[in-house]
């Protein structure tokens, strides 16, 4: 993440903070992909969050409404609940988020050093939080602007998938992705085309780990 590095190592020199979210049930961009490039991206003289997001927030009605983390003037935050558009999904938790994180200065999941050089977080950390993905719902909205009927595959299905994913990333996704790139190399693909077909399969791996992981 060259780039968005450049832009952060910037942000950071200038002391302009910056604030990334995601709904967990985002299909378009998925939070898994954000997740990714923060720990690509280098702010602050470090690259990444050197903790796993894992700290509740809670919303106005006292429910937890995701997860969120600070560290080193950076917020990532995890609306649970929510798709793409979060606000039109779920005003109430986006205006808790515009309210305590965007406009406001809440400090819940910020990283905090002790007198004696303890790291701790604001809020605590939660190991069941801390996941590659929180699942999203499982229904599927029909309709054009407004929804009109949810869609659900049997049970069965559901709970097949959910066990095939469970290992799949691992045992299945990032070998292919592997081999792709070392297909790649010796056919000598990537050194004719240079620099930019790299890039090109390293997205496309970075895309295929965010879509599976993301389910």
């Amino acid at each position: 993440m060259a780039f968005l590095t450049e832009l952060a190592t910037n942000a950071s020199e200038k002391n302009v903070a910056v604030m990334l979210y995601s709904g967990n049930d985002d299909s378009l961009v998925a939070h898994r992909g954000t997740e990714v490039v923060i720990q690509n991206t280098t702010f602050g003289g470090i690259q990444g969050f050197s903790r796993r997001p894992s700290t509740p927030w809670i919303d106005d009605a006292g429910l937890v409404g995701g997860v969120v983390h600070q560290e080193r003037n950076w917020t990532y935050l995890l609306v649970e609940g929510a798709g793409h558009l979060i606000s039109y999904q779920n005003p109430s938790r986006a205006f808790t988020v515009l309210r305590e994180y965007i406009l406001g200065h809440n400090t819940t999941g910020l990283l905090v050093s002790g007198p004696g050089g303890d790291i701790s977080v604001a809020g605590g950390e939660l190991a069941a939080l801390a996941v590659d993905a929180i699942q999203g719902q499982t229904g599927i909205a029909v309709g054009s602007i407004f929804t009109t009927s949810t869609f659900n595959y049997p049970a069965a299905t559901i709970a097949a998938w959910d066990a095939f994913i469970a290992t799949a990333t691992v045992a299945t996704v990032l070998p292919q992705i592997t081999g792709l790139v070392q297909n790649a190399q010796s056919s000598g693909a990537l050194a004719a085309a240079g620099g930019v077909a790299v890039a090109v399969v390293a997205c496309a791996a970075a895309f295929a780990v965010s879509l599976f992981a993301s389910v």
